[in-house]
């Protein structure tokens, strides 16, 4: 199983996993075991568990929020169900968060997810990941791992590589990322070092971006997603999520000055980076320059944030995680497929 060199996570207990997340789907069986265990009295309410379509459309079993956080988190942000009935008495989702695995045709990869909100710390001072293989093998599985083949990979919008190709050009920009020393280099110039090498692998040169422009363009258009949400709040919109929308748009209205990186913040999101080749987010973003260009784009937000003097990895973290959950939602998604030209840009340089 693959892992990023020098990978490292180890749970620092803040709780954030348990707040501003669709909470499941939970599978029936443990509804069952749980219900038989009294998880009414843990949670304190009968209707701790409910069912609601799921991403995909489908019914399922969903932990119930209440104050903004799942019913069984206790004020001191431990799980009562992990604490009076055991770790392996918890959902498969909270067991596995925030694990994340696929498959490519080099076998199977183990990460961490960006959105967990104490990643920034647990980087430098968790254990190993690639100790954490073992224990990650005995945990359950809510189903199989994605599975990256596609036929062709698109390095620039319209212009890319067959699978064999990408495999060898990827493993070329990692072995390129875990040569810069980065806590000195700025991730922004990590991240065009690369696209740079990409396009010279495809025979393409890339035209100068037009950084500020682009940046603009892709934060209206975030701010335009955000309102919409807004829009569509209703008395179903749970309070968990309603908080979200409006953490993110108040990063998305903080534009001011440009601060640089503290050395911690620098080393964090140079492995986010790392991250992102290695879990085949090209995918999702619909091409190598959109993807790069969506980082540098996130390092902006990250940059512009409030505050004086350098940003820190956990002031950097205090933006991305918010911004990384709200970015799953599929309008989200759409949005930032159109917004490709200035994602372009912004890798661009």
């Amino acid at each position: 199983m693959q892992t990023l060199p020098a990978a490292r996570w180890s749970c620092h207990g803040c709780g954030a996993c348990c707040r501003e997340f669709r909470l499941g789907p939970v599978e029936p069986e443990v509804v069952a075991a749980l219900t038989s265990a009294g998880a009414a009295t843990l949670a304190g309410c009968e209707d701790w568990v409910v069912r609601e379509p799921g991403p995909g459309g489908e019914v399922g079993w969903f932990l119930r929020h209440r104050d903004g956080a799942c019913v069984f988190l206790l004020p001191d942000n431990r799980c009562v169900i992990h604490a009076e009935l055991g770790a392996e008495a918890k959902p498969g989702f909270c067991q596995e968060f925030p694990f994340r695995r696929l498959r490519d045709p080099n076998g199977e990869i183990l990460m961490i997810r960006a959105s967990c909100a104490g990643f920034h710390a647990s980087s430098v001072t968790g254990e190993p990941l690639a100790e954490q293989i073992v224990a990650f093998s005995t945990l359950p599985r809510l189903g199989p791992p994605a599975v990256f083949a596609p036929d062709a990979v698109a390095i620039l919008p319209g212009a890319g590589v067959g699978l064999a190709d990408w495999m060898r050009l990827e493993g070329a920009l990692l072995r390129r990322w875990q040569q810069v020393d980065a806590g000195v280099q700025e991730p922004e110039d990590t991240a065009r070092q690369l696209m740079i090498a990409a396009t010279d692998a495809l025979g393409r040169t890339l035209p100068a971006g037009r950084y500020r422009l682009a940046a603009d363009a892709v934060r209206e258009g975030m701010r335009l997603v955000v309102n919409a949400a807004i829009t569509q709040e209703s008395g179903e919109t749970e309070a968990w999520q309603r908080s979200l929308v409006r953490d993110v748009l108040r990063i998305l209205d903080a534009n001011g000055e440009r601060r640089p990186l503290a050395v911690d913040a620098r080393r964090y999101l140079h492995l986010l980076l790392g991250q992102a080749l290695l879990g085949k987010q090209v995918v999702a973003a619909g091409s190598l320059a959109a993807l790069f260009g969506r980082f540098v784009f996130e390092l902006d937000l990250v940059r512009t944030s409030p505050g004086e003097g350098p940003v820190d990895a956990a002031s950097a973290s205090a933006v991305l995680v918010p911004w990384l959950r709200f970015s799953e939602n599929p309008m989200v998604t759409a949005m930032l497929r159109r917004a490709a030209p200035a994602l372009v840009e912004l890798a661009s340089g």
